[in-house]
């Protein structure tokens, strides 16, 4: 039975990510699986705005997206990062296409006026993934949605949960640049809601790992059934899986949730 997988690959670890990732993938969709990458690129559209001399602008610590910069996102996360995680693909024997949510109107986004051209995902259309994955091809899609005004830039990781639970996927992976959710010093295996939520009250777990571990959670919300973050780093250590506590089993060497 084919299981169906959707990767949030993390803009600050695509450059550093280790090459075993291409094998697994590959082994993946030769076994008969389907795979649905998203990928961000928030340090490569920085770099972006300081070569280009943009100025960033902030609301309530928000950054916003002024025309300069959602240009900047187009270019660099739909063109040229797209098209290098498109071609490590293929290079690897991966069939790949790369898209964005303006493609066939796959993503609609409603926008987020006070910053500027960023949107949050209203409706997903999963036509075109579902044709693609049909046909045994990887979908490498970027966080551009269509506005009513335009296209809107959209927060990867946020983008990544609304496409894993529409396409009701069997397994959701955040790959970053950590090993995974650390508490009281030590990377978990597993964590459950309840303790992430505690963690999180407790500051133990903080900063940009906050909106990491509640997108794994929003993803189980959705109908998700396994959520992990990954070390980009060592496809082969285990990461941090966040569950539910009242329902789990097992299934190979792997934990599901029930809900």
């Amino acid at each position: 039975m084919s299981v169906r997988k959707v990767v949030k690959l993390g803009g600050s670890v695509w450059d550093t990510l280790h090459p075993d990732y291409f094998v697994e993938w590959k082994e993946w969709v030769e076994a008969g699986n389907e795979l649905i990458l998203l990928h961000g690129g928030g340090p490569r559209l920085s770099a972006y705005c300081e070569a280009q001399q943009i100025k960033p602008a902030f609301q309530n610590g928000r950054r916003v997206t002024t025309a300069d910069v959602l240009i900047g996102a187009t270019r660099v996360l739909a063109g040229e990062m797209q098209t290098e995680i498109v071609m490590a693909l293929g290079q690897s024997d991966v069939n790949a296409v790369g898209l964005s949510g303006v493609d066939g109107q796959m993503l609609i986004g409603r926008e987020m006026t006070e910053l500027g051209a960023v949107g949050e995902v209203e409706t997903v259309d999963v036509s075109l993934i579902e044709l693609l994955v049909k046909n045994r091809y990887v979908p490498v899609v970027t966080s551009i949605l269509s506005g009513i005004n335009g296209a809107l830039n959209c927060n990867g990781d946020d983008c990544a949960v609304a496409v894993a639970c529409a396409l009701q996927a069997d397994h959701f992976e955040m790959i970053t640049d950590v090993p995974g959710i650390r508490i009281e010093g030590t990377f978990r295996e597993t964590l459950t809601v309840d303790a992430m939520r505690r963690a999180i009250e407790s500051g133990e777990i903080y900063g940009g790992m906050i909106p990491k571990t509640e997108a794994l959670r929003s993803a189980l919300d959705g109908g998700v059934a396994l959520a992990i973050i990954r070390d980009g780093n060592d496809p082969t250590a285990t990461g941090t899986q966040i569950k539910e506590g009242h329902y789990e089993r097992t299934t190979s060497h792997i934990w599901t949730a029930s809900h």
